[in-house]
């Protein structure tokens, strides 16, 4: 696992896996954690040319970090145009400060500066004693490429590997109030206020919906399921055989496609027999309700199911996530049916 961080970072209460942070038991806002790690500023500057035996100004600027305890020398990190507005960080810690209000979980700098992070817990819940956790993301670039950008995520950014994790989850996912929620161009003198404002908003609405999903998650917990009847309803939706061949389908390829058909029906037999069985007590340990079937729905696809391509992506945005986020939703309907096969 890469970290790539310029320096030592700030985490709240917890050591990252790589052990490069200044780890804080104490709760602090954006403006006093960047002080307690190597805190930088960024500049532009004109680049030149040598031309008929003078130095000349072009169109173009150079973006430069300062020079850091770490690093003593100032580095270049990209070109850009003339209106390019640089974002410092001390505005963004201070906008965060002032709008969000809240302790903020990590921050740092990737590579030799290029990229910031800041990431701070949104308001979550618990269902039955299990804690579910969002984080709000600000990644925000200093190479003349990446812009400025907040997200919803469920990544704890602290490294270049979980900044890349991160964002992939941000810009894959769709669901309202989750992934890419803002995003701004470094040629708008308003960057800062837009990016403080857009902050407020996603925490306050954190707020809201945290409510609004923990009822949710609640009321699953409150409808046990009684019957294999229902079980078995529930996860042919979930997992459903493929449908049948038309009757109108060329004869010299059904052969082909019924074979290919055969071995989705098997699959989806397999995933329900699998499911069932967790759900029967071979897995966590759950209670038989609606909340406990979706834990074992999200135990299989986590943890369970094997698959040729890569885990991480598949849970966060690839056919996993998509299964997890249909159990979801066959279950609370269930729930608001009231069950029984409605």
């Amino acid at each position: 696992m890469s970290k790539n961080l310029m320096s030592k970072m700030y985490s709240l209460d917890e050591m990252p896996w790589h052990k490069d942070a200044f780890v804080s038991k104490v709760k602090m806002g954006a403006q006093e954690a960047l002080s307690v790690i190597e805190g930088v500023y960024y500049e532009k500057r004109p680049v030149t040319v040598f031309l008929n035996g003078l130095q000349q100004e072009t169109d173009d600027f150079a973006i430069i970090r300062s020079a850091i305890p770490s690093d003593p020398k100032e580095a270049m990190l990209g070109f850009v145009k003339k209106n390019y507005n640089i974002l410092q960080p001390v505005e963004i810690c201070s906008e965060f400060d002032s709008n969000v209000q809240e302790p903020v979980e990590t921050i740092g700098f990737l590579g030799t500066g290029e990229k910031l992070f800041l990431c701070w817990v949104l308001p979550g819940f618990d269902v039955n004693g299990d804690e579910v956790k969002l984080y709000g993301f600000v990644a925000v670039g200093y190479d003349g490429k990446f812009g400025a950008t907040l997200y919803v995520v469920t990544v704890r950014v602290c490294c270049a590997n979980t900044w890349a994790l991160a964002v992939q989850e941000g810009e894959n996912t769709k669901s309202e109030g989750r992934g890419r929620i803002w995003s701004g161009k470094h040629n708008s003198h308003n960057l800062a206020r837009d990016l403080g404002i857009w902050m407020e908003h996603v925490q306050e609405k954190a707020v809201l919906k945290s409510q609004h999903v923990s009822d949710i998650f609640n009321s699953m917990a409150g409808k046990a399921i009684e019957g294999n009847k229902d079980l078995s309803s529930l996860l042919f939706k979930i997992y459903p055989d493929p449908k049948s061949l038309p009757f109108d389908f060329p004869e010299k390829l059904r052969e082909e496609k019924q074979t290919v058909l055969d071995a989705l029906k098997e699959k989806a037999e397999n995933d329900r027999v699998v499911v069932e069985q967790l759900f029967g007590g071979q897995g966590i340990k759950i209670t038989a309700d609606a909340w406990g079937l979706f834990n074992c729905v999200t135990q299989y696809e986590n943890h369970v199911r094997m698959t040729k391509k890569p885990a991480n992506y598949s849970i966060l945005f690839g056919n996993r996530a998509n299964t997890m986020s249909k159990a979801f939703g066959v279950i609370n309907d269930w729930v608001d049916n009231g069950g029984g096969g409605k």
